[in-house]
């Protein structure tokens, strides 16, 4: 099975964001592309320009929006429009307030206003629904049982959320939990975050191969906007690849749990996007043992590629040093964004002219500790 996936850099800040498109093939003739998020419009218009260019085609099979935050979405605005795109891939959180409305609110609101709420609080994901709509591209919501996707793309594995786990985080959306707290619970809120934001100091520790100081992440660590994203798997022959989106270690046990009750596994990951641009929020030791083996004896050669979509601006958050410290200790060739355009691709398929060898990142003696 021929493929290449591309991923793009989003941001020129401190803030990273996804943009991925890829396309494969069994037979070199018949191609079939995706997108799985666009990043801000900047990433969306270098989207619009390489795919045609690269893939040979302004067709699009599919376009994945993981969730609706402006850093992933808003980008896909310029695919649906600039790009003759089939099915569109994405959560509708203001079609579920029958489903969530006995759970949230004790009247204090009505369902009108909560979905109000919810369009008004994700206006790029809103956006490129009613341009869905208006452009007769078909639209599906991506849980992990809805058994209607393996039909169109039999090399698309969605693995999570399922339609119950993204209902419990959809309950605990911002734009949900502000419209009902009371004024007194508002203040609390914004006086905490205040906190947490005030003492971000970083602190620099020492780490070796044997020595992983990258810990388990709180429960609450991953906002439930985050944990509500889609994961999805692309099975290319013995070729897995998974992508992560921003979710977090709930959202990939539940996962892992829904692969396990189907009697599979996930199997050899070949290409593991880490979640959330390689921050230590999103991933622990042990949901990196699950999906991606324990650690390996120092030396040892890569045996995937670990991918991380990081801002080309240097801070201690995107990437974090432990998570690619991490990485590589299970066998990881990580490499990062930053700035660049990667290209990951099968054997067979031709290296596109003046592109380079991308250098992978090194392990960290001096990693944070915040």
């Amino acid at each position: 099975m021929l493929y290449e996936i591309d991923f793009f850099p989003v941001g020129d800040g401190e803030k990273s964001g996804d943009a991925i498109s890829l396309r494969y093939s069994s037979d070199g003739i018949h191609w079939t592309i995706g997108v799985v998020d666009g990043g801000t419009q900047t990433s969306g218009e270098a989207m619009v320009e390489h795919i045609p260019k690269y893939y040979e085609s302004n067709k699009i099979d599919f376009v994945i929006c993981t969730h609706p935050e402006q850093d992933h979405a808003s980008g896909l605005l310029t695919i649906l429009e600039e790009l003759n795109v089939s099915h569109l891939l994405m959560h509708c959180p203001w079609d579920h307030i029958d489903q969530i409305y006995n759970f949230v609110t004790d009247g204090r609101v009505s369902k009108e206003s909560l979905r109000k709420r919810l369009i008004e609080g994700h206006p790029y994901a809103y956006s490129l629904y009613e341009k869905a709509k208006s452009s007769n591209i078909n639209i599906y919501e991506p849980f992990s049982d809805n058994a209607l996707l393996k039909l169109f793309f039999p090399n698309l594995k969605i693995i999570g959320p399922s339609k119950f786990y993204y209902i419990a985080c959809l309950c605990n959306f911002k734009s949900i939990t502000e419209a009902t707290e009371t004024i007194l619970e508002s203040v609390m809120r914004k006086s905490i975050e205040l906190s947490k934001k005030a003492s971000s100091v970083v602190n620099w520790i020492k780490e070796t191969w044997n020595y992983e100081t990258l810990l388990e992440p709180a429960k609450d660590a991953v906002s439930s906007e985050n944990n509500s994203g889609v994961i999805s798997m692309f099975t290319f022959g013995e070729n897995n690849i998974l992508l992560t989106a921003d979710v977090g270690v709930p959202a990939l046990n539940n996962a892992i749990e829904h692969i396990s009750s189907c009697g599979r596994s996930i199997g050899r990951i070949s290409l593991f996007q880490a979640p959330h641009h390689g921050s230590k929020r999103n991933l622990g030791p042990s949901v990196l043992d699950k999906l991606l083996g324990e650690k390996r004896e120092e030396g040892n050669q890569p045996e995937y590629t670990a991918m991380i979509s990081a801002t080309k601006e240097k801070n201690s958050k995107h990437p974090s040093k432990k998570v690619v410290n991490a990485l590589i200790r299970r066998g990881a060739k990580v490499v990062a964004t930053q700035g660049t355009t990667i290209c990951h691709h099968s054997n067979g398929i031709q290296p596109r002219e003046r592109w380079q060898t991308v250098t992978p990142l090194s392990f960290y003696d001096q990693v944070e500790d915040e």
